[in-house]
């Protein structure tokens, strides 16, 4: 656009092309209406200002970099296709079902399309030994329809496995759907979607189909979602993705058992089922126009004692994600415990002040990140949390064996939470994530007494690590903490 701009000024007045022509270009046609984009769209003051100060003074870098990153026409674009996703059927099936919960939970029911939900049982599932057999096992017994959304889906001998069982069971007549994400999924192999489409499977990427350099621009605003719903009777949701780094095993290289992913998912039965299914048929009708509430209709029944309540975040939340607010939302309420894990531990000055304000209180709050990341900016950040935390009561431990990836919070004795998002800003505000809020003492005992045998394979993280690192690594450390919003 730019060139052509510049080459007609030159036409029109015989003018060589400068820079400078194109500068002024750039400047008035494209920076100065970024920049009021950003004054009315940009959630937060401080990166308005920031994005704003970038478009008026750095225009050449921080265009492109606004195309990518800042432009936030997700909310508008996904209110108009949630119009007629079919999720509204499920309503009046969920309604006897609903139930009366502590402020917390009436502070997410005000927040979400979704509220507290009793009658469930809810299974957990350690990792990807468990996790895998099962949702195979799962996929298998299939009668009527089967709903994948994942994040990564690799090639390998993991995602072999899921494809064939997609494939048997839509050659079998069912209706198969899978969300995939562009960007997490991008090194999946067109054979294996070609394999899943020629047997009847229906796939679609998470922001539908788009011309390729479209779907590289928008690096914002993924589908971190990770969802196996099958018949509506089962359901099993967390922070796997479908990857061989997941499967633990002795007969692996010694090197590979070290870059194991510790994760975790659950498994669902009950009314709660219902609740994922309205956000995947929200997704699938955002990703493809189409309204699967014909095809997809049951009748919960309970399952169980366990209350649930899904919490689904995204960019098109509104004034904040319900994650977000969760986390204030649990730091403020706790009177005993809040212990946290996280693979990427950024979060924003909001939940900082929460959990440093339940530590001063005498709250046991622990917070279990990796010692060794896949993303080190994120560790990096990490570095200028440390001290203020640990010096008010926060034990910080980095868990040792292998990366630390799952997303899982456990609050006093009655409420814990295990879902896709991780505690930074990129999850709390860009990334689409799903959470699962239970409340009762089994259920989080059984999920604490699961971090507690994490905690023995974590060390402690000290409080002047940041002043006893060299000083390249702490200027590194506080430039990647004014990435946060980004990482």
């Amino acid at each position: 656009m730019i060139l052509a701009l510049t080459t007609t000024l030159a036409l029109t007045t015989g003018a060589t092309v400068t820079w400078s022509a194109a500068l002024f270009v750039l400047y008035v046609c494209v920076a100065l209406p970024l920049a009021l984009h950003s004054l009315m769209h940009t959630r937060s003051t401080q990166g308005t200002i920031a994005w704003m100060i970038c478009l008026m003074t750095v225009p050449v870098v921080a265009v492109p970099l606004y195309l990518v990153f800042g432009v936030r026409s997700i909310e508008r674009r996904t209110k108009r296709e949630m119009r007629d996703c079919g999720a509204e059927s499920l309503e009046s099936a969920l309604a006897p079902h609903l139930l009366e919960g502590a402020s917390i939970i009436r502070t997410m029911q005000k927040c979400c399309d979704s509220g507290l939900v009793g009658g469930n049982a809810v299974e957990l599932l350690r990792d990807g030994n468990d996790t895998y057999p099962e949702l195979e096992r799962a996929i298998r017994g299939a009668r009527r329809f089967v709903l994948v959304e994942f994040y990564i889906i690799r090639n390998d001998k993991v995602g072999e496995k899921l494809r064939d069982v997609l494939v048997e069971r839509a050659r079998a007549g069912l209706d198969v759907y899978v969300i995939y994400d562009e960007i997490g999924s991008m090194k999946l192999a067109r054979g294996y979607l070609g394999t899943l489409r020629a047997a009847g499977v229906h796939v679609a990427p998470f922001n539908g189909k788009r011309f390729w350099l479209s779907s590289i621009l928008r690096v914002n605003f993924r589908n971190h979602r990770k969802l196996v719903v099958v018949d509506g009777q089962l359901a099993y949701m967390g922070s796997l993705n479908i990857g061989l780094e997941y499967w633990r095993s002795r007969r692996r290289k010694r090197r590979a058992r070290s870059e194991y992913w510790r994760d975790t998912f659950i498994g669902l039965r009950g009314p709660a089922v219902c609740q994922t299914m309205q956000s995947f048929m929200r997704d699938w009708h955002r990703a493809t126009g189409e309204n699967i509430a014909a095809r997809v209709q049951v009748q919960p029944q309970p399952a169980g004692t366990h209350p649930c309540q899904l919490v689904p975040s995204g960019p098109n939340d509104g004034a904040a994600s319900y994650w977000h607010l969760l986390v204030q939302e649990m730091a403020a309420h706790a009177t005993e415990r809040l212990w946290i894990t996280t693979p990427y531990f950024v979060p924003s000055e909001a939940v900082y002040a929460a959990l440093l304000a339940a530590a001063l209180r005498g709250v046991d709050v622990r917070i279990l990140v990796p010692r060794k990341s896949d993303n080190p900016l994120a560790n990096l950040a990490l570095l200028t949390f440390q001290k203020e935390l640990i010096s008010c009561g926060v034990k910080m431990l980095a868990y040792t064996p292998g990366v630390l990836h799952e997303k899982v919070t456990v609050m006093d004795r009655g409420l814990c939470s295990v879902g896709s998002a991780n505690l930074d800003e990129r999850s709390l505000r860009l990334n689409f994530e799903l959470t699962m809020l239970m409340a009762g003492t089994e259920m989080n005992a059984r999920v604490a007494a699961m971090l507690e045998d994490d905690m023995a394979r974590c060390v402690p993280l000290t409080a002047d690590a940041w002043e006893n690192s060299r000083w390249a690594v702490r200027v590194a450390s506080r430039l990647c903490r004014l990435l946060s919003p980004v990482l």
